[in-house]
């Protein structure tokens, strides 16, 4: 098996940007995938109109010199391995494409509005949206939220790339839609265009949260007792680190933000 992991990046890279590609080039090495780094590549920004940069992860659906892999992850910047990631990922079992929910944001969407647009009233505006114009019901949690799939992290086997290419709607096509809905720039662009095109046309897999476990800030009510939201569980492999300014943060505190307890941070 040929496996790939897939970073991508527009412009200089930061110092925490720096260290998740050391970090991740590292753990391909560890398990016998290539690694590959794209610097402002402008490939899927060629496609839209705007906005193209958020379209860049998805280049390899795009770009040919990827169907030689039998598996392709691609993961974002912000995101490290913990030092007791032993697992390969390309041994996880999924279908077309592997991809972790966001669990804790269905309850946080409807407690506060985020970036001034991404909420639960917008949430469900837009699956109406999708539902209209693709005639499908979007997922949903036990509690009856939406789920949300992140993209921070993704794994698309050789057949899911192949199927990607072949059926999902051209993404300016599917921009062009969702800005005549009022949604908010959040609901325009890939995280959203993704969820809708793997719930249409794809046999995608929920992997284990461990993958990416996401950690931010949290606003509004739920953030007066815990201001920090920790998605770690008991055996985190991938450390989604979502925390404002941390492309700028060192080394150092990157790796005790994945690794270690929240009283050894050094955050407020």
């Amino acid at each position: 098996m040929k496996n790939l992991i897939y970073q991508v990046w527009a412009g200089e890279l930061r110092s925490g940007c720096k260290h998740s590609s050391k970090l991740m080039k590292a753990y391909a090495d560890k398990i016998g995938a290539d690694y590959r780094l794209d610097l402002s590549p402008n490939i899927a920004s060629k496609l839209v109109d705007r906005d193209g940069v958020y379209f860049e992860w998805l280049n390899p659906i795009l770009d040919d010199s990827f169907l030689e892999y039998d598996n392709v992850l691609v993961a974002d910047l912000d995101i490290f391995p913990t030092t007791s990631c032993t697992r390969n990922i390309f041994e996880e079992t999924y279908s077309d494409v592997g991809i972790c929910t966001e669990p804790f944001q269905g309850k946080y969407r409807a407690s506060v509005i985020v970036g001034g647009h991404i909420g639960m009233a917008n949430d469900e505006k837009w699956s109406k949206s999708v539902k209209k114009r693709y005639e499908i019901d979007l997922p949903r949690d036990a509690d009856g939220y939406l789920k949300v799939y992140n993209a921070g992290m993704v794994l698309f086997s050789n057949k899911g790339i192949r199927k990607c290419r072949e059926k999902f709607e051209p993404f300016q096509e599917y921009m062009n839609y969702m800005r005549t809905q009022q949604l908010g720039r959040f609901y325009v662009v890939d995280q959203n265009y993704f969820h809708a095109m793997i719930c249409k046309h794809l046999d995608y897999t929920e992997m284990g949260n461990e993958w990416n476990c996401y950690i931010h800030y949290t606003r509004g009510p739920l953030g007066l007792t815990k201001p920090i939201h920790d998605g770690r569980g008991t055996d985190p492999q991938f450390v989604h680190i979502q925390l404002s300014g941390a492309d700028h943060f060192p080394s150092a505190q990157l790796d005790l933000i994945t690794n270690s307890t929240q009283e050894h941070w050094g955050l407020k």
